[in-house]
């Protein structure tokens, strides 16, 4: 069954909704996160009581907030990269460039799927045998929803490549205006 031009155009877009629906709940954490660490600060020297736990969730916070955002910095083309030669090979060679962009975002599929793929069985595991973080009787908490993050935001990783690709081989096949 074909597909009309405006059914990737629709994936795009919902994917990219998704991705930044992830960098807001990530933005908004931060946001949580500090208020949490200033309480605790205060907590600490002003009355003598931190608050139990925030080291553990600072830890497992920071890894979970970057999850969240990779995705949407990639789709929005703020992820580091060294773009030098792919720059140039644009300017003077667009299909050889795109070719090579082509092969570099599906390299960046391949590795976030495959960190999806290695971190999503330990986090069921975690889920299944109650794994916690923290010291038993003073605080703990599950540790299998950060895991689920990471897997999550690493297959939102892997759409975001994806879609790129796809621009990518256009650009290559001389079917795309940018």
């Amino acid at each position: 069954m074909a597909r009309g031009p405006g059914a990737g155009g629709l994936a795009a877009r919902v994917a990219g909704g998704i991705m930044s629906a992830a960098n807001v709940t990530a933005t908004i954490w931060i946001l949580l996160l500090m208020g949490l660490i200033l309480a605790d600060v205060i907590g600490r020297n002003v009355f003598l009581a931190p608050i139990a736990g925030v080291p553990e969730m600072v830890k497992y916070s920071i890894v979970g907030i970057v999850f969240l955002q990779i995705a949407h910095t990639h789709r929005h083309g703020q992820m580091v990269r060294s773009d030098a030669v792919l720059g140039l090979l644009m300017q003077r060679r667009p299909r050889i460039g795109a070719l090579l962009d082509l092969v570099t975002q599906l390299a960046g599929v391949a590795v976030a799927l495959m960190l999806a793929r290695a971190v999503w069985p330990k986090a069921v595991r975690a889920f299944e045998r109650g794994e916690m973080e923290g010291i038993a009787g003073h605080f703990q908490m599950p540790v299998w929803p950060f895991l689920a993050i990471v897997a999550g935001g690493a297959a939102l990783l892997a759409l975001s490549f994806l879609i790129t690709a796809v621009q990518a081989a256009r650009k290559v096949a001389g079917r795309w205006r940018t």
